[in-house]
């Protein structure tokens, strides 16, 4: 489970003359500036406990050095830094719990399902941790402000998002003649060719996150869109919908079993370590499992770009991880403080899940990058930022495209198709959601 990649850090590089101009003020902000120019908590928040909710990563070497990295940060700074970690699909749940209380976390972790637009009300400005990061490390990549923006005011702090490529068992491709899995239709032919000799392809076909992600990769590359550019209105209802569903329920049927209706997001990381898969579309935690379970399968397990479904049309949406906290914490300048610090160590971060989390920050995309730039097979992950997406595209993750992401929608649609509905029977059914989600949000 180790990695043997040196850790790289940012703090020799801090420019602070530069960080002091560009940091916000008040109070907040004051305190985070001489935090970070002592390397230290004030002294207001010593003695103080700071509480994390966190989810529990699919790397486990990374909770591991996620909580004692937080537990040294507050024995350095008079802080007992407690974390929960749950599964991250119970966080939506958990966080309507805390909202209604009124107490819980100071901290509270979004992945995959961000409810930043849902809760910003609630949740305390971070414009000033993120601003100064921004300045410190070159500037955000685009997609990142979108999920956690609201009037201008940042009520989330993204620290890493994850990438999903193609991995494909290049042994089974070549003993059959197969191409490289660059597009879509070709990642079919493959699945068609395969299943019948024991390894059909899977993609989840159920209520979790990689169902959300995977399937609108394959839809936007085919060109469809969510919403419009500005996130004023949904776009869904389209013919490129149409074409994408078709080639949806095509794949399904030659290349999958019906087993995707009840799969988990850790199910395609074992499909593809049991050896039965020809190819899975995935976080990177699925090579890992491979590589610490089936050496064999692992030797040949190759990575891919995210395949083409119009030529040239290559769009990833990956799965975005962000940090909030409550307006309610009783600790917020303890809290700004580690999310401060932990952002200036996303590169450790990087190395300790073993390339798997991914960084918004531009500066920290020189080659080579942690782990990921030096393991010839994962290198390609290094051109991923380029066809990035998050959910809502081509616009921004507004208040209903939250609410649609929480409530599955896009992949219940799919699956109705692929379970036997007619095609205009399921649009009129996703459609009708995103319409009605979307009036009811109407100016949020």
């Amino acid at each position: 489970m180790s990695d043997t990649q040196p850790v790289q850090t940012d703090h020799a590089s801090v420019n602070r003359r530069r960080f002091l101009k560009v940091a916000g003020g008040g109070v907040a902000g004051s305190s985070l500036l001489t935090m970070l120019q002592a390397r230290q908590a004030p002294a207001q928040i010593k003695g103080t406990t700071l509480r994390i909710l966190q989810w529990s990563h699919f790397i486990p070497a990374y909770d591991a050095w996620y909580d004692r990295f937080a537990k040294e940060w507050g024995d350095k700074n008079g802080v007992k830094v407690r974390v929960d970690h749950i599964p991250h699909l119970d966080i939506p749940a958990r966080m309507a719990a805390e909202f209604a209380a009124g107490a819980g976390h100071d901290i509270i972790y979004n992945g995959s399902s961000i409810l930043t637009r849902l809760y910003y009300k609630n949740l305390a400005d971070l414009t000033d941790v993120a601003d100064a990061a921004g300045k410190k490390y070159g500037g955000w990549i685009p997609a990142a402000k979108s999920l956690v923006e609201v009037e201008g005011r940042w009520y989330g702090l993204p620290i890493f998002y994850i990438l999903a490529p193609m991995l494909y068992r290049k042994d089974l491709f070549d003993a059959n003649n197969l191409k490289y899995p660059d597009t879509w239709e070709l990642a079919r032919v493959a699945a068609r060719t395969l299943k019948p000799k024991g390894h059909p392809t899977g993609i989840a076909l159920s209520q979790c996150a990689d169902a959300n992600l995977f399937w609108r990769s394959m839809f936007f590359s085919h060109g469809g869109t969510e919403a419009e550019p500005s996130g004023a209105s949904p776009t869904l209802d389209s013919k490129e919908l149409r074409e994408f569903l078709r080639f949806a329920k095509a794949l399904f049927e030659e290349g999958m079993t019906p087993e995707v209706f009840s799969w988990d997001d850790a199910s395609d990381n074992r499909y593809l370590a049991s050896g039965v898969a020809c190819w899975v579309h995935d976080a990177i935690s699925a090579y890992r499992t491979t590589e610490d379970t089936n050496p064999p399968v692992f030797k040949n397990t190759f990575l891919g770009l995210e395949p083409q479904g119009l030529p040239n049309k290559r769009v990833s949406v990956a799965a975005p991880n962000v940090w909030m906290v409550w307006k309610f914490s009783k600790n917020q300048g303890a809290a700004k403080e580690w999310l401060a610090y932990l952002i200036d160590n996303d590169l450790v971060g990087m190395t300790e899940s073993r390339g798997y989390n991914m960084p918004y920050l531009t500066d920290r995309y020189k080659k080579p990058m942690p782990v990921i730039g030096t393991d010839p097979k994962l290198q390609i992950l290094q051109d991923f930022p380029k066809i990035v997406a998050f959910y809502g595209y081509p616009g921004p993750s507004t208040t209903p495209i939250q609410e649609i992401v929480n409530t599955f929608i896009f992949p219940d649609m799919i699956t109705r198709f692929c379970r036997g509905q007619s095609m205009e029977e399921a649009i009129k059914w996703g459609v009708g959601e995103y319409r009605r989600i979307y009036a009811k949000h109407k100016g949020a």
